[in-house]
Parts: C-alpha cells; structure tokens; sequence
C-alpha cells in the first residue's frame, strides 16, 4: 500500500515509511517547492526524530531546514503562514505508535492538495550527495501561543486536559493563560501511548476526561489527537459534545444570515435544516483536509468541519486546530450565556453510530456495497450515501487506514435499527 495517501503521506516506519524513502521525499519536497527554505515540525512519536533527519538529508539539497522542533500541525501551519515558508509537519496524528507520515504544506500553511501529493509521488528520487542549506532552529511554539492568549484572553473557566501523551502537551502552557484552572492528565510526553490512542473521536479515548470533569467540578474537559488538530470535548456534567453539535452551536451562536459553512459528508443531516433556518448555506464536501479547506476559500465560509473534529475558521486561516475550535466554541458560547450542557439539551435527538470495518481493499468492499444497493437511492460525492425513510448510511473508505468507515443515522430507535440491518445485509 502507498504512503502517499489523499491528503497525506502515513506508513509503518520501516516497512512502509522507510528512512531511504523519507530521503526520496524531502529531496522531492525540495524540487516541488523550487528550492529555498522549508519549516519542520515533528510530533512526539518514537521515530519522529529520526524521520526528521532523513527528511533534512533530502530537503538540504535545495535550501535551508527552519527546524521548529516538537510541534503540533496548527503551530506548524502558523509558522508557515508568519514565516511565508513551506511546511512539513512530521506526524501520523492518531494512528497507532507504530505509524508515522508528513503533511505538507504550502508558503502561508495551507496543505499540499490530493491530485499535488500524488504528483509529488512521481517526483522521488535519491538526493544528490551535495547539501546547499543548513539547518536552523526557530521558535514557533512561542509565537503562537502568544497569538492565541492574545486573541482569547482569559476564559474565565475551569478546564480539564488529555493531550493523551502526544503532542498536545506542548500547549498546556497556553491553556493555563486562558483558563483560571487547569487538570491536566496524560500530559508527559511519550510516543508509545501508554493512556490511550490519541483520537478524541472515539469515545472509549474520552473516559478519563470525563471522570476527570467530573470529580473537580470543571466547566468544561479538551482533549485532542496526536497533533492537535483535532479536538474532543466534555460537558460540566461529564458528556461528550460531539463535533456535530459544535457545529450546531456555531450556527445557532456565531453565524449569520448569508454565511456558508462546508461540512464533510459525514456531517447529520439535520444540520443542513438548522442552517436554513438561519439563512445559512451549507456546501458538502469529501472528508479531508485536502479538500475541505480549498472549497472554504472558494466559498469565503465562516468555518468549515468534518465529524472526526476538524475545525477551521476564516479568521484563523482555515486552519484545523483543535485548541482554536475548543476556545472559539467557548468564546462564543460565553457571549451568549449559554453552557454546552444547555446546548445540549436543545440538540436535535439522533441516533448514530459510526463503525470502522477492516478490509483488504476497502475500495473494493464500498464497490461490492453499492452493487448490492443498486434498488435504493445513494449519492455518491465521497463513497457510497444510502437514503431511507427511516434516515441515511454512509459507507467509504477510509483515506488513511485499510478500514471501510460506516456512518448510520436516523430520528428513531426502530429506523436505527433497520439501517444496522441494512448494513449488515451490504457488508456480510
């Protein structure tokens, strides 16, 4: 399987992800970017430090490497848009310890985009063996905390924190300027994920987060995935506040008549009503970061998100950064004098669940899928979207894990359980 995915470049280091082809790759970096200086972040994972070696064994043969250090992915776009350099982000966010990968960006931080990486891909040849640069270092880390303690200013809350021993624990720091309090836990850092998986979208990665709210009375519980650009969050009464209902709280509180927001197909459906009620306009898009943030500058959105938690907004950049989300969600919701808890209580009731499939070839399996629902009404933006009275599965491979990715929703228990069923009958 390539490592060169639809928005990213993820492997097994050392199978996969081999240090002669992450060699391959910065040289090919360097070619595509023209040459001159590129920014290197690293996330805290066993291998990033060697990755990031090989990775400057390729990049120095066109210019300088601006290394950053350990970093998050929203630190490492902020410094390419400060520093109008290109970026590399060494990460496999989530993905278990023994993956890792690289985002790239472009000059201003925005990321290579899917039909750019896989022209990168036919780009890759050995270095030559004369370097022209030289590796400096810069504090980004710095900068964008003070950026953001800046905007934000101090909350005014009490906040409970599980970077899950990844790179998020560089930015307790910045939590403890906009917060009155901070308990944190899993904030060591430690490649191995000793806690849990650092992916805040499953909820079994959310349990100590919310017995930690929980039993210090906190106002609200942040945790976040393996590079930051993904947020999860807890409630006062220790619930989990899906990314969707960050969404509805941001279209209830935040945008206005005329605003456009992108979400990803993944999205509930029901968002699309809120947001029409409110004289929203909402454009659908394939999951991705690759592709959600091109069509939010096409379309000057406020924000865009996707349902695993990426969020970015207009006056950030577009970028998806977790903890802007979590204090923006915040900020607003303080504006208003209203709670998430409360917002919770007026969310519409759905029943959902998404479920991950293992595959040999996932593509395949979602093709078998679609022949099977060949009676039933499905769009197909980004893999195959069932439409039923009784409410809507999404199946599609995913883009980063050979796993066929299941979405289910509907208004009822009963409707629920016949999709479970259909699926069932679409996957046997």
């Amino acid at each position: 399987m390539s490592v060169f995915k639809a928005y990213d470049i993820r492997g097994v280091v050392d199978r996969e992800l081999t240090m002669e082809l992450v060699e391959k790759i910065g040289y090919a970096i360097s070619k595509f970017f023209g040459g001159g200086d590129i920014i290197v972040g690293m996330d805290v994972r066993t291998h990033s430090f060697r990755i990031a070696e090989a990775l400057a064994r390729g990049l120095l043969s066109g210019g300088d490497v601006i290394f950053i250090g350990t970093s998050t992915t929203p630190v490492t776009h902020y410094a390419s848009y400060e520093l109008q350099r290109p970026a590399v982000m060494i990460t496999a966010s989530h993905n278990p310890p023994e993956y890792n990968g690289m985002k790239i960006m472009k000059s201003g931080g925005l990321d290579l985009e899917s039909q750019e990486i896989q022209r990168l891909a036919t780009m890759l040849e050995g270095p030559p063996a004369e370097k022209r640069g030289v590796v400096r270092v810069a504090d980004a880390l710095s900068r964008y905390m003070d950026y953001m303690s800046g905007r934000f200013g101090e909350l005014g809350l009490s906040a409970g924190f599980d970077p899950a021993n990844a790179a998020g624990v560089v930015l307790k720091p910045l939590l403890k300027k906009v917060f009155q309090k901070v308990v944190a836990i899993n904030d060591v850092p430690d490649g191995r994920f000793p806690a849990h998986l650092p992916d805040p979208e499953k909820a079994e990665n959310l349990q100590q987060l919310r017995a930690l709210v929980k039993e210090n009375n906190l106002d609200v519980g942040i945790a976040l995935d393996g590079d930051c650009d993904r947020v999860g969050l807890v409630t006062a009464r220790g619930e989990i506040f899906r990314p969707e209902k960050i969404v509805y709280a941001l279209l209830n509180y935040l945008a206005k008549p005329g605003d456009v927001v992108v979400l990803d197909v993944t999205m509930p459906l029901y968002l699309e009503k809120v947001a029409e009620e409110r004289g929203v306009k909402v454009v659908r898009q394939r999951v991705g970061h690759s592709f959600q943030k091109p069509t939010a500058v096409k379309y000057n959105a406020l924000f865009w998100a996707e349902y695993s938690g990426h969020i970015g907004f207009r006056e950030h950049n577009y970028f998806d950064d977790g903890i802007y989300a979590a204090l923006k969600l915040l900020a607003t919701l303080g504006d208003a004098g209203v709670t998430m808890d409360e917002v919770l209580e007026k969310a519409p009731k759905v029943y959902e669940e998404r479920v991950d499939i293992r595959a040999t070839d996932p593509r395949r399996a979602v093709e078998e899928a679609k022949k099977r629902a060949a009676n039933l009404e499905f769009h197909e933006l980004d893999g195959l979207d069932i439409r039923t009275k009784d409410g809507r599965v999404l199946i599609r491979p995913s883009n980063t894990e050979p796993v066929i990715r299941v979405k289910i929703e509907s208004n009822t228990k009963d409707g629920f359980d016949r999709l479970k069923s259909l699926v069932a009958q679409l996957l046997p």
